[in-house]
């Protein structure tokens, strides 16, 4: 059989949609063994399994006794958009399986810099990648424990605060944000196909509460600036108050540019928008950055700190109207706070 018709027998090798699957559950995992269609070899079986390594995607390929599979495993509380992400990037490699039978090892070597290339390429036109390339540069779920510590270091910067800069009692906010940060791990955990837009909308309102927050007590700080308040008789109070606030509002529009920019997280993974709405250098210029890089939360921390220390855009370029408008309001705020807090604190040192 020539190269051609074999590439041709092999090039049909596709999931078995008139079979059934087979479904193992477990409290954590849900395996899925999909059947497979055509002449399956254990050559084809073995290439499928250097490029499910190859790619992170998780994903075994077995021969049975009467037909070829391929076995996909979820976690148990992966909702019906990331599941079907997962079983997209496992069926991709079948077609990558086949391809790699007609390629010599030099010409695999100068294809998968090709391939390196033009993804750099669509990255820098806004292109989305395919869900294969996601999963083999690593691109995926924010760290949960990364956004949970800068949440509860928030948190405990408001109760250190005085009870003056709550508007009720000093726990209330704190312990509001707290309460919505648990329900948001718990709705993130459930397998409801509603999960995305309930964990998006707690979300929401979290950071709400934080901007909202971080209002109130800058203008609170301000106002006992501009009229007098107890903690600017002091100048280790007065900087030490004036600290907390700073510190929270960095946290807090730093939330703010996570949860916006390009409709959020998981947008920016697997629905990334033509036009960015905070233009960061990576993006700018793709070759700094390896194939589809996605900005992260510890990318807006900084964004936060740098446009609260130099009071306008460093590195990263706002583009849409609310990142303008976020922007310029943190900055008033910070020149207010720090302009304010320095020169009284000299004031009471002299």
């Amino acid at each position: 059989m020539s190269r051609r018709h074999e590439h041709d027998r092999r090039a049909m090798i596709d999931i078995d949609p008139a079979a059934s699957i087979d479904l193992r559950s477990t409290s954590k995992h849900v395996t899925a063994r999909i059947p497979l269609a055509g002449q399956v070899t254990g050559e084809w079986l073995e290439r499928y399994q250097r490029l499910a390594r190859a790619a992170a995607v998780p994903a075994q390929a077995g021969p049975g006794p009467g037909q070829a599979w391929i076995a996909v495993t979820v976690p148990a509380g992966s909702s019906h958009a990331e599941t079907a992400q997962v079983l997209d990037a496992a069926r991709a490699l079948i077609a990558e399986a086949d391809a790699s039978a007609l390629r010599s090892p030099a010409g695999a070597q100068a294809e998968a810099g090709i391939r390196d290339w033009w993804a750099r390429q669509a990255s820098a036109h806004g292109k989305p990648i395919s869900q294969v390339e996601a999963v083999r540069t690593g691109i995926g779920a924010e760290k949960r424990w990364l956004l949970a510590a800068a949440l509860i270091l928030a948190m405990a910067v408001l109760v250190s605060l005085p009870a003056r800069f709550s508007p009720g009692p000093r726990w209330v906010v704190p312990a509001v944000e707290a309460l919505l940060l648990a329900a948001i791990f718990i709705a993130d955990r459930t397998r409801s196909g509603h999960r995305q837009a309930v964990v998006r909308g707690l979300s929401c309102a979290l950071v709400l509460i934080l901007a909202a927050g971080a209002v109130f007590i800058t203008v609170r700080l301000i106002t006992d600036l501009v009229e007098g308040g107890p903690e600017t008789n002091s100048a280790g109070a007065l900087l030490g108050v004036g600290s907390g606030v700073w510190i929270y509002t960095i946290l807090a529009f730093a939330f703010l540019y996570w949860l916006l920019d390009a409709g959020g997280p998981e947008a920016r993974i697997w629905n990334r928008p033509a036009y960015p709405d905070l233009a960061f250098p990576q993006q700018l210029n793709p070759v700094i950055a390896p194939p589809g890089w996605r900005p992260e939360f510890p990318d807006y921390l900084y964004l936060g700190l740098t446009n609260a220390t130099a009071f306008s855009p460093t590195d990263v370029m706002p583009l849409a109207r609310w990142a303008k408008l976020a922007m310029t309001i943190q900055a008033i705020g910070s020149l207010a706070v720090l302009g304010l807090v320095i020169a009284r604190a000299v004031n009471i040192f002299t």
